[in-house]
């Protein structure tokens, strides 16, 4: 999933401290093993995984990494032998962790069937298993029933909402956000790829006359430009706004992140305003109408775990093996989704979710297109997400926005091929 572009929700800026606990009595070095992952992945993962350990006698130390440095920070560390023997994160590190020759293909066994063609595909490459899918995600359309009853639903009402200033998107006023955008682009019939028997080809999909179409959309006062960014993709102001009943903002393209902050009273802006958490039956999530009538692709994600290259024929490899396989079946997922409310990828453990909002971001994201994990992915993003901020800020350099979003793919295009 992509890096600071689903934002502050994820907390980024989590602190970098250890959480390791021994699990068990002291083992032999054969049992030991090390996660890095985010504050909250460890949150929602340990305290399952710790109990499960001490009766499996295996000792579980978790490091709590930054999860926006987290990635690099185990590319760096696992050649070493320094680094960890499971790594926490999103589907789309794959390619960057493959390419740097820091994962190893791993096997689920029988939990391989309690997870859908999709999940999976995050993690493969070329038809290796390469992590152990955890949990799932995708962004909808939330709304706040105070202020909406019935959200729009059609192209002409989303149109009028967008113009009216109700919706808002996190993104960054220089980095953009093609992984929110995609609500948009998509439904121009455009795809960040060109899709191909249900998977993703090399070949930038954002071009054409389509593409011309998205660009003066994203240039316009009733399109792009009245989109509500959130005061630069601020996430105090994103949700503040949603739940001030003096704020316009009705309407919030984002994920299940988000809800937790959106029951709880913040302050946002200065000078601050103090809004209330709204109940849970105040919040609406719903399918993300489509701004031209192609159907919305928006992007999923899917949080997993994969094995450092160091394990396989190593001493630890069955402890490892052990912890993986608790990961990935429904016990472990079951735990995660009562604790913190996250929808499980074992598709045993999903049968557990009750729970309205989270199915409300489940039918929503039927159609959603896994994100893709290639080894350039980062340069995808960075390339399309400063050409969409650049047409809405007007900086197109002298060009139209159709010739200026077009010149950004066949620069993108060219990398992508000779990388």
């Amino acid at each position: 999933m992509k890096i600071l572009k689903r934002s502050a929700a994820i907390a980024v800026a989590a602190a970098v401290v250890v959480a390791g606990v021994a699990v068990a009595p002291a083992q032999a070095a054969t049992s030991a093993v090390t996660i890095w992952g985010d504050q909250n992945t460890h949150d929602a993962v340990f305290p399952s995984l710790t109990k499960w350990a001490k009766a499996s006698k295996i000792t579980v130390n978790w490091v709590v990494k930054d999860f926006g440095k987290l990635r690099a920070q185990a590319i760096t560390a696992i050649p070493t032998g320094s680094g960890p023997d499971i790594v926490a994160g999103a589907h789309d590190w794959t390619g960057k962790l493959l390419g740097a020759g820091v994962i190893a293909p791993i096997s689920l066994g029988a939990n391989a069937k309690s997870f859908s063609k999709e999940a999976l595909s995050g993690f493969s490459v070329k038809g290796k298993q390469y992590g152990v899918p955890g949990w799932t995600e995708n962004i909808a359309l939330v709304y706040n029933k105070k202020k909406v009853a019935n959200p729009a639903d059609t192209t002409s009402a989303w149109n009028a909402a967008i113009a009216a200033g109700q919706v808002e998107v996190g993104f960054s006023a220089t980095d953009g956000d093609p992984y929110h955008f995609a609500a948009f682009d998509t439904s121009f019939g455009l795809s960040q790829y060109v899709r191909k028997n249900g998977d993703w080809t090399t070949k930038i999909g954002e071009g054409g006359s389509n593409g011309a179409k998205f660009a003066d959309w994203l240039s316009s006062e009733t399109g792009g430009k009245a989109l509500n960014s959130g005061n630069n993709g601020n996430w105090d102001t994103l949700q503040g706004q949603l739940k001030d009943p003096n704020s316009k903002v009705a309407y919030w393209i984002t994920g299940p992140w988000a809800i937790d902050a959106l029951q709880k009273e913040t302050s946002y802006g200065k000078p601050a305003v103090k809004v209330a958490g709204l109940a849970a039956s105040d919040i609406g999530v719903t399918v993300i109408p489509s701004v031209v009538g192609s159907p919305v692709h928006q992007f999923s994600g899917v949080r997993g775990y994969w094995q450092s290259v160091k394990v396989p024929g190593s001493k630890k490899a069955v402890a490892v093996g052990k912890v993986l396989n608790y990961l990935a079946g429904p016990a472990s997922q079951g735990a995660i989704y009562k604790l913190k409310k996250l929808i499980p990828a074992n598709q045993i453990a999903l049968k557990q979710v009750k729970d309205p909002i989270l199915l409300g971001f489940g039918k929503a994201g039927k159609g959603a297109y896994p994100m893709a994990s290639f080894v350039f992915q980062d340069t995808t993003w960075s390339t399309l997400g400063k050409a969409e901020a650049a047409i809405i800020s007007g900086n197109t350099q002298g060009k139209t926005p159709a010739q200026f979003w077009q010149a950004a793919i066949d620069t993108l295009q060219s990398v992508i091929d000779n990388s």
